[in-house]
């Protein structure tokens, strides 16, 4: 019982604040005028986070499914992912920028540890698609802020240009989706970044035609391996 409850307070205030924070002002500001305060290239449309709808319908059953089947560590982890879920929406909207970062990295950490109590062969709602999906969309969004961040501090680029960056900042994501195509056998996880990169195809449309090439490209790219990307079944857990 003491699980449920902290699992479920933990969700419940996980599910308000993130969508509070796209709604209505906290601190003054809702979390998308703070990101687009500043001309960020590696920044999907707006509309690309009506993801997070998705992301808790699939935790919320996942949580209704499984109260009584996790895991002591299972539990933890949902509870501590909730809670800096929370975490880094207060700092954002607090302008906490690196400590942002910080945060969210620690999240990506704890959803990769969730999501690796599951098998490779594991494909249920009930399952690892849920954390499947959060894990693949806060690396984005974990990428995406380290470039709002190094913007908004006035970061030079090593004399590199914005553009040029941006497509290293998605050709380094679209490696990311790619190893964990094949290593976690996982189809769910380079969806996730088809979907951002149309969304930052979206973003800067002709304005960046080199931006928007590479994500369209990479889209292609991304696509084709989780079609034909196979890992070797004596490798696979």
């Amino acid at each position: 019982m003491p699980r449920f409850i902290l699992m479920t307070i933990s969700y419940l205030v996980s599910f308000i604040l993130t969508f509070l924070s796209f709604f209505m002002k906290i601190n003054g500001q809702s979390s998308l005028e703070i990101s687009n305060r500043f001309s960020v290239v590696f920044a999907p449309v707006d509309i690309s986070h009506a993801i997070w709808i998705v992301i808790y319908l699939l935790i919320g059953y996942w949580l209704l499914v499984n109260i009584k089947k996790t895991s002591m560590k299972q539990s933890a982890l949902f509870s501590c992912i909730n809670i800096l879920q929370a975490l880094t929406i207060y700092v954002w909207h607090h302008e906490l920028f690196i400590v942002s970062l910080g945060i969210t990295l620690l999240l990506v950490l704890y959803l990769f540890m969730l999501y690796n109590t599951y098998s490779l062969h594991d494909k249920a709602l009930s399952g690892r698609i849920p954390f499947s999906i959060y894990f693949a969309w806060m690396t984005f969004i974990l990428i995406t802020n380290s470039s709002f961040t190094l913007t908004a501090y006035g970061w030079n680029g090593f004399g590199l240009s914005t553009p040029l960056w941006a497509v290293i900042l998605l050709t380094l994501g679209g490696a990311i989706a790619l190893h964990i195509r094949f290593h976690h056998f996982d189809t769910m996880y380079p969806s996730v970044f088809i979907w951002a990169y149309l969304g930052i195809a979206l973003h800067n449309g002709f304005d960046e035609l080199l931006v928007t090439t590479a994500a369209l490209f990479l889209c292609g790219v991304l696509f084709v391996g989780i079609l034909f990307i196979k890992k070797n079944p004596a490798h696979q857990k």
